[in-house]
């Protein structure tokens, strides 16, 4: 029977220690530092919602409160107070549905409905909808596609549809009575489809921008849950854009509107 042959094993030097070490040292570095801000960002979100949900909460036990208080009211005081109850109901509703949809989305397990789509008819019939929505009758809608725009995408229609609903939200929230929403779109460079919302808008400041797409970030805090969204709306795009192999940023400046890009890859026809 041969004998296995004797490799000596390789001598490493104290310099390759070192290095070895340091290099570990810095990704355990790495890997707390996101640990942490993973931690922050999930205290800050939960800070967030609960605010946003102890204010239609408190709304609704005061409401539910004056109705059994009072016996003799009048119908249009009670009518009045429905409506209050209805609003903060939905505003209940919208909170909830975020929060659910977010943690869809940040399931790795969750499978996209996937479907072969042009995307000029996906975007005018988001566009026409929003057209007859009476929350936009005060803004001026634009739709510019270009005739020769012929790009398959390959998506879960109703995701992407949730997306442009959250970006023309987002410029509806910000902008003021007359201010223009465009919807755009144009193939940027070979294989990819480039969409655009646009607005005329408050704009973001430069310190803002870098954190609108963090799901814990609001960038105007004074904000009540009554008059604006609840910090999800772009992080929800966001999640939803990446699980599509695409991409979403935003380029604004104050007083001048917003403009939001996300990139998504075509299909061959």
């Amino acid at each position: 029977m041969e004998k296995k042959k004797y490799t000596k094993p390789k001598t490493i030097t104290r310099e390759e220690l070192e290095r070895a070490l340091l290099e570990a040292n810095d990704e355990l570095s790495r890997a707390n530092e996101k640990l942490n801000r993973q931690s922050r960002e999930r205290t800050e979100l939960f800070r967030n919602l609960s605010h946003d949900l102890r204010a239609p909460m408190t709304a609704l036990v005061s409401t539910v409160g004056l109705l059994r208080e009072k016996k003799n009211m009048g119908e249009e005081e009670y009518m009045e107070l429905l409506d209050l109850m209805d609003r903060r109901l939905k505003n209940l509703n919208a909170i909830m549905d975020e929060i659910f949809l977010l943690g869809q989305m940040e399931n790795p397990e969750l499978q996209l409905k996937l479907e072969r789509i042009d995307a000029s008819v996906l975007l005018e019939e988001f566009y026409y909808s929003c057209e007859a929505d009476i929350k936009y009758a005060e803004r001026k809608l634009e739709l510019s596609l270009p005739d020769e725009l012929h790009c398959m995408i390959c998506v879960d229609p109703q995701k992407i549809v949730r997306v442009l609903d959250n970006l023309f939200t987002n410029a509806l929230r910000y902008s003021q009575i007359g201010d223009a929403i465009t919807l755009e779109a144009k193939e940027a460079e070979k294989g990819k489809l480039r969409i655009s919302v646009k607005d005329t808008g408050m704009g973001i400041s430069a310190e803002d921008l870098q954190h609108i797409f963090e799901r814990s970030y609001r960038a105007d805090r004074s904000r009540t849950p009554g008059d604006g969204g609840h910090g999800l709306g772009l992080a929800i795009a966001k999640s939803i854009v990446e699980r599509h192999d695409g991409r979403i940023w935003c380029e604004s400046e104050l007083n001048k509107g917003s403009s939001f890009y996300l990139e998504l890859p075509c299909v061959e026809l």
